[in-house]
């Protein structure tokens, strides 16, 4: 589904994590054999750490782990106002 989505929305610039490299790998393969000419730039980052305690990456599964673009003003207040922060003296010690 996400590599239809590329092409769906004739996207120029995938940027996604780097657990989505595979499905964005398959985008530029498929247009190889589509021979569609301009493949689309695959940006790929670092997982973000989801936004509560403990989590090792922002889930659409758990709504309160991450800001979406979709979010309210008062939903994003509220999920930066609950969301995990190390003390310094925590950090030092990992």
């Amino acid at each position: 589904m996400q590599c239809t989505d590329v092409f769906f929305l004739r996207a120029d610039i995938c940027q996604l994590g780097v657990d989505q490299r595979k499905v964005n790998m398959l985008a530029r393969e498929y247009c190889d054999h589509a021979k569609i000419k301009r493949k689309p730039v695959i940006l790929s980052h670092h997982m973000l750490y989801g936004l509560k305690q403990g989590q090792a990456k922002m889930s659409k599964s758990d709504p309160d782990s991450a800001v979406f673009m979709e979010d309210t003003a008062e939903d994003v207040e509220r999920k930066i106002m609950k969301a995990y922060c190390p003390r310094e003296e925590e950090e030092e010690e990992n």
